[in-house]
């Protein structure tokens, strides 16, 4: 029997969650102390969580195949993707934006400044999808097998890590919590839609793709931040 198998499903799902994050802790104080840029810093913890989640695939015997990294469904994985971004950052993005601001998001141009930041969001749809819709699902479907628990434990960890990053916002200013509340709703619905095709196909490659694409699109080229 293997090691994995004797621990308890609740305690695989807490070392999925918080190991990978962490393990880039000490060398990124290091590195932050050193005055290491935070773009570096950044793409350094990125890169960290997915090299966390495969080095805890391996330790548990687990193929990258069963957390998604596959070829299997890769066009299935890559047009459902793409059809729930497309439904999604219409119905979720774009309207709300119009209907708050009585104006549509204005594209800015392509440049070759953009290059860094498109690479950056790609690593990021890498990390937090093999990460949450990879490793972290895979955790949780083993604790519930049927059923939508999976789905939405996965997707609901998904935004409480997106919290923190928000609080300051709160704190400075509190009349923003309403329009925070509607882009945490919004990345739950999204994030969702994302696990569910993760499960369907098996295959992650359309997730991390959409992922990417959108954080590139939503923070650098339109300015849909609520």
């Amino acid at each position: 029997m293997l090691m994995s198998t004797r621990i308890p499903p609740n305690r695989r799902i807490l070392f999925s969650i918080f190991v990978p994050p962490l393990l880039f802790a000490p060398i990124g104080v290091t590195l932050f102390l050193s005055g290491v840029e935070t773009s570096i810093l950044k793409d350094g913890w990125y890169l960290s969580i997915f090299l966390s989640c495969l080095m805890i695939s391996m330790r548990e015997r687990t193929s990258l195949s069963q957390i998604g990294l596959t070829k299997r469904n890769l066009g299935l994985s890559l047009l459902l993707s793409s059809m729930w971004e497309i439904v999604t950052y219409i119905l979720l993005g774009i309207t709300p934006f119009f209907l708050i601001t009585r104006t549509l998001p204005i594209l800015i141009q392509l440049d070759e400044t953009m290059i860094f930041p498109a690479s950056h969001f790609m690593l990021v749809g890498l990390a937090e999808e093999t990460w949450m819709r990879g490793l972290l699902l895979k955790r949780l479907r083993e604790w519930k097998p049927e059923g939508s628990a999976p789905i939405i434990w996965s997707s609901v960890i998904f935004v409480l890590l997106h919290l923190p990053a928000s609080l300051l916002m709160v704190i400075q200013d509190l009349s923003v919590l309403p329009l925070l509340l509607l882009s945490w709703s919004t990345l739950f619905i999204w994030s969702v839609g994302l696990a569910a095709i993760a499960l369907k196909t098996g295959n992650l490659f359309g997730p991390i793709v959409i992922h990417g694409l959108d954080d590139f699109v939503s923070k650098v080229l339109y300015s849909l931040q609520i």
